[in-house]
C-alpha cells in the first residue's frame, strides 16, 4: 500500500495547510518587504502554526 506524502498528517495539520495555502496574507506582505506590515509578517511567519503546517504539508510556500 503506498502512502502518499499528504496522507501522513493529521486532520489538524491538513486544515492549517489549506488555510495557509490559500492565504493571500503573506504574498501581499511580501510585496513591500520593507514596510511596517512587511516586517511583522516576516517575523510572524516564524511562528505561526499554518505557517509550518504548509512547510510540512507543500513545502515552502511561494510569496510572491
Amino acid at each position: 500500500m503506498d502512502i502518499t506524502k499528504n496522507e501522513q498528517f493529521g486532520i489538524n495539520t491538513k486544515i492549517l495547510a489549506g488555510i495557509c495555502h490559500r492565504c493571500e496574507i503573506c504574498p501581499y506582505a511580501n510585496r513591500k518587504p520593507d514596510s511596517s506590515f512587511g516586517k511583522l509578517m516576516r517575523w510572524h511567519r516564524t511562528w505561526c502554526p499554518a505557517w509550518a503546517a504548509h512547510t510540512k504539508v507543500y513545502g515552502l510556500k511561494s510569496l510572491s
